[in-house]
Formats: structure tokens, sequence, C-alpha cells
């Protein structure tokens, strides 16, 4: 593993992780508390009985938010804005699960872009120091309306798996917005080690479950070693029975019609033929007086 920072880029792609690194999530609101740590903003998020998130067969709960201005993540050379940096935590253990989403400078707004600015800004009236918390009051607060339905790219070190989002699918702020946000909080280098980037074309499976029954393997495309088995648990509710349908009278006399319209036609169309023949001017048959003058003279 190398300990040089991963450079976000479709330059440095490993391998295709469209089936390999599954990822899908349901979130739902959340009451959150902002703390201003310095260096970053943190966020609470409820945990629900059912974990949020599933990414290669395993399930997750958020454990923290973070906000940092620039980002922790290079892109395609150079640092965003800022980013969101979810972390997961396994319900089963293994390693933490970070969801990235970098920030751009720009005019333009989304629904995420309303609630980061909304976050960034009640921080900054009520938390602007470091050690300052502040309890955020917000009822539309929802991972859910956050994470891009977008291809991703992924890699992994020896401690965290990273799904990271590219420019393309960059939250939106305006230029002001990130300029209350680094007033108060300062540059977080933090390390992002990692060798090889995958990348998802087909984006999140959002609100879809992996069950029990499939196995996703999250290993390097292009290897001679490479294993992937999926694998489906029966599902006796839904299947078709061949046998009962077979066996049914319905279907029984449906075939006996079928066999039966199949003969008519055949006989039908013979008996056209062999008329057909029997009228042609190849055969001519004599007529009666014909055979008598045959027989008697």
């Amino acid at each position: 593993m190398s300990n040089q920072n991963i450079n976000i880029s479709p330059k440095n792609i490993t391998g295709n992780g469209d089936l390999k690194c599954a990822y899908s999530f349901k979130y739902s609101s959340s009451n959150s508390t902002a703390r201003n740590n310095g260096v970053m903003i943190s966020l609470t998020y409820d945990n629900r009985s059912v974990p949020p998130v599933s990414y290669n067969t395993e399930k997750y709960q958020v454990s923290n938010i973070m906000i940092t201005s620039p980002s922790i993540h290079t892109f395609n050379g150079t640092l965003m804005s800022g980013e969101i940096i979810i972390e997961h935590v396994p319900v089963r253990g293994g390693n933490n699960l970070n969801v990235c989403v970098p920030f751009s400078s720009s005019t333009e707004s989304s629904t995420a872009s309303k609630i980061i600015t909304d976050i960034i800004n009640k921080v900054a009236t009520n938390a602007p120091s470091q050690g300052d918390s502040t309890n955020l009051n917000m009822a539309d607060f929802n991972l859910q309306d956050i994470i891009p339905r977008k291809p991703f790219f992924s890699y992994s070190n020896k401690t965290n798996d990273y799904i990271v989002f590219g420019t393309i699918e960059a939250i939106p702020l305006s230029s002001s917005t990130i300029e209350t946000l680094q007033k108060i909080i300062q540059p977080f280098p933090l390390p992002t080690p990692g060798d090889m980037l995958f990348y998802n074309s087909k984006g999140p499976l959002s609100g879809v479950q992996i069950g029990d029954g499939l196995y996703i393997s999250c290993q390097p495309t292009g290897s001679s070693e490479e294993e992937t088995e999926v694998t489906y648990d029966k599902d006796t509710s839904s299947s078709v029975d061949i046998a009962n349908i077979l066996n049914s009278p319905i279907f029984q006399y449906i075939i006996m019609i079928l066999i039966g319209v199949i003969l008519f036609l055949l006989i039908f169309y013979g008996i056209s033929a062999f008329y057909s023949y029997l009228t042609s001017d190849a055969v001519k048959i004599p007529k009666f007086s014909e055979f008598k003058k045959v027989r008697f003279n």
C-alpha cells in the first residue's frame, strides 16, 4: 500500500467497479449537533434500527460527519473548495466506510447546496470558535439529499474504504459561503493514501438494500486470480413451478385443441392437394362411355 495521497482522476482508474463495489443507501432525516473543531465542522447523525448503508455486502451506520475546507482529497491534481466526509462504521467489524463529496465555488444551487450553506451559517453564528457546539435544529437534514445518485470512485487502505464523488458531482456553494467556512476553520491536511482507484459508472443503488443472498467481491479487474461470485436466494413466493403448469388440466386441454387444429389443417391441405392433382391436365380420368367402348369392342 502506497503512502502517497491518492489523486481522484479518470487517468488513475485501475478498473471498473460497476459490479464489484456495490453501494446502496436509504437514510432518514436526523437531528444534529455541530461542533467547531478548529480544522473541521463535526456533525452528529441519528442511528436507526436498520443500518442505512450497504457496501460490498456489509451494513453500516453513520458515526460522524465532517466538513473541511479545502478538500482532503486531490481531484485531478488540485484541491477543491471543500468536502463533506460521511464516516460509517460496519455493523460486523472491519474497515470504516467514508463517503466523500467535494464542494465547488459556483453560482448554481441545489438541495444539497442549501443544506450545507445552512449548516455553515448556523455554525458561523452560534459556534464560530474552536470547541464551540450548537444544535442545528434542521428538520430537513437528511443525507439522502446530499449524496449524489451519480457515478463514483472508490479505493481502500489498511483501515478505511472510500467512496469519492468526482468534480462533476461537486456540491455547488457560493463564494461567500466558502469564505464564511474558511473564516471559522483552518485547512486540515488529512492523509488519503491509496493505490488502486476504481470507477463505478452506475452510481449508488438508492433505497436498495443488498440482502444476504447476494455476494459481490470487490477485487481489481483484469487480474488472473479475480473471482466474482454472484448468488441469489430462491424466492419461493414468486418463482414459477414449471411442473405444475405442465400438469395443469387447462394447459393439457389447450395442447389437445392445438393438436386437433394441426391435424385438421394437415388433412384439409392433404385432401386439397390430392383433388388438385386429380383435376389437373396431367391426370385425365376416362369417361364412362369411353370405358364401355373400349370394353365391348
